[in-house]
């Protein structure tokens, strides 16, 4: 009679595989006990130290089969793999089988990725007959065994990690077996014919297992280190201003006063004269009083509209400019030999520009025409009087020549010198009156790019727009308070190219990320840079 898997044979392949669960239990308590570092795989995920696996060549023959794998130390694993398979097809036949098969398995790089290599012990309880012929003998297939088998092996395989939770590894291995087993006629299955006991070498085992991970995860990729540059700590240059050994300054102003039809009288209530003459008084007023100044020369020059003769024009500027100086030499008692007075007569070049600006003046094109031929200028009145009926003239005389008669009015005068304290009352009043050196002097009075520090250069390069060293201090203080766009367009206006220019340009250049140019810079500008060019190479350094 056929016999089913008894209880015995499963009790006894339990206690095997218990048995060396038992000698590995200390190793593995011991690494629990410990912190579990954390093994990362090449894609970035934590390798779990437990899987449960099914080897699906064993699915397809309807076997019931789970293995459990858990990590020993970095490149080491047990394997322990359970089949059963109690299942009768037709024709009797049938494979039924309890296998346990621990493997000690060695990882190439780390326990449960890549290439691994096993040692196996085995041992199995069958039942099988009418097994196909082709991958099976023909013995088995025309017999029924029933017996035991144990031994080993070792082997080779490779494991494929898709995620933190799954992976696919396939296994072959090759050993020995000692098999104790009786034979049945296979037709029957209940005429006992033999006992043999064999020794087999070949292939052991083979396997493609679908693994589970139990405690893996997926680990943020880490950042890459990041390296963090030195920090240059570069210098601004400061020019120090000349001595200015004689001041000498002048103030402007273009005065349009009214006067009555061919008169020169000065009358204040006229039109709008009571506001120009305030804006001559102001300006001759504060120069005059003011102890520190002295005046040397006031120049008048007068122009006048084309709307009579040239001649007529000429007479009558002259005598209104003279009303000027008249006036101005009265109310303030001045020498008139500082006063130097002419007449331009009518103001052609004006109106040409006046014109040329306009969108609304018709006949425009032959009005700049006109203008420009030269000539007599009365002939050329003329002819602008004959443009569209008149009307053209009308509008430039209403619109144009009342912009034309006008007085320029400018004071020359010499300023004394200032201490530090003088200095700094008089920039709050009269800063032209300051020269640059002065200036400079009352900034180092104050706190390195403060408001107040920041003010004074501002206002240097405000009252000296053309000076290179009014330029290039701006620069630097707007440089140290990190105002590239300030910094820039005071270097632009820089015409001599001086080591504390290249400095400047140098530091704009770094703040701007030029690193490269910063350098050319720092190289042309010599001695003076030496020290920010140590700095920037010990910033190269800190990157490489």
């Amino acid at each position: 009679m056929e016999k089913l898997i008894s209880k015995r044979s499963i009790s006894k392949i339990l206690l095997f595989t218990a048995t060396l669960a038992l000698s590995l239990a200390p190793t593995t308590l011991n690494a629990q006990r410990e912190q579990r570092p954390l093994y990362l795989s090449r894609s970035g995920t934590t390798l779990p130290n437990w899987n449960i696996k099914t080897n699906l060549l064993y699915d397809a023959t309807a076997t019931i089969n789970l293995g459990v794998e858990f990590r020993l130390g970095t490149n080491t694993s047990i394997d322990l793999p359970f089949n059963y398979n109690p299942w009768k097809f037709d024709n009797n036949r049938k494979w039924k089988h309890f296998l346990a098969q621990p493997e000690f398995r060695l990882w190439t790089r780390q326990a449960f990725e890549g290439h691994f290599f096993g040692v196996h012990a085995h041992y199995a309880y069958y039942n099988i007959s009418n097994l196909p012929h082709g991958p099976f003998s023909e013995y088995m297939r025309d017999h029924r065994l029933e017996g035991w088998l144990a031994g080993a092996g070792i082997s080779y395989g490779y494991r494929w990690n898709f995620n933190h939770w799954l992976g696919l590894e396939a296994t072959v291995g090759v050993g020995y077996a000692y098999k104790d087993y009786e034979v049945f006629e296979c037709r029957t299955c209940g005429d006992f014919m033999d006992t043999n006991k064999k020794h087999y070498f070949g292939p052991t085992k083979v396997g493609l297992n679908l693994v589970f991970g139990i405690d893996g995860k997926k680990v943020p990729e880490p950042k890459p280190s990041v390296i963090i540059p030195y920090e240059p700590n570069l210098s601004t240059s400061y020019v120090i201003p000349e001595v200015e050994l004689s001041k000498r300054r002048s103030q402007s102003y273009s005065a349009y006063i009214d006067f009555e039809q061919g008169r020169s009288q000065i009358l204040p209530g006229l039109r709008n004269n009571a506001s120009e003459l305030r804006r001559i008084n102001d300006m001759t007023r504060r120069i005059s009083t003011d102890e520190s100044s002295t005046i040397s020369r006031i120049t008048i020059t007068g122009y006048a509209s084309p709307e009579d003769t040239y001649e007529r024009n000429m007479a009558l500027s002259e005598r209104r400019t003279k009303a000027v100086s008249n006036y101005v030499s009265a109310t303030y008692n001045l020498d008139p030999n500082i006063f130097s007075v002419s007449s331009r007569g009518e103001d052609w070049n004006t109106l040409d520009s006046l014109v040329a600006a306009s969108t609304t003046i018709p006949d425009k094109a032959r009005v700049l025409a006109i203008i420009r031929g030269g000539g007599d200028p009365d002939a050329r009145e003329n002819s602008l009087k004959q443009l569209s009926d008149g009307y053209t003239y009308s509008l430039i005389f209403d619109e144009f020549y009342p912009r034309l008669r006008r007085t320029d009015y400018m004071v020359d005068y010499t300023v004394a010198s200032f201490s530090v304290e003088e200095g700094k009352r008089v920039f709050r009043t009269d800063p032209q009156n300051l020269s640059l050196n002065e200036m400079y002097m009352i900034a180092k009075t104050y706190e390195p790019g403060g408001r107040a520090f920041n003010d004074v250069f501002e206002t240097a390069v405000r009252v000296f727009p053309d000076s290179d060293v009014a330029n290039i201090n701006a620069a630097a203080a707007a440089l140290e308070r990190r105002d590239t766009n300030a910094a820039a367009g005071y270097l632009v206006r820089v015409k001599e190219r001086t080591p504390a220019y290249w400095n400047n340009l140098g530091v704009l250049n770094w703040l701007l990320g030029n690193r490269d140019s910063a350098a050319d810079c720092f190289s042309l500008a010599g001695i003076q840079s030496m020290r920010n060019a140590s700095e920037i190479e010990r910033y190269f350094r800190s990157i490489r």
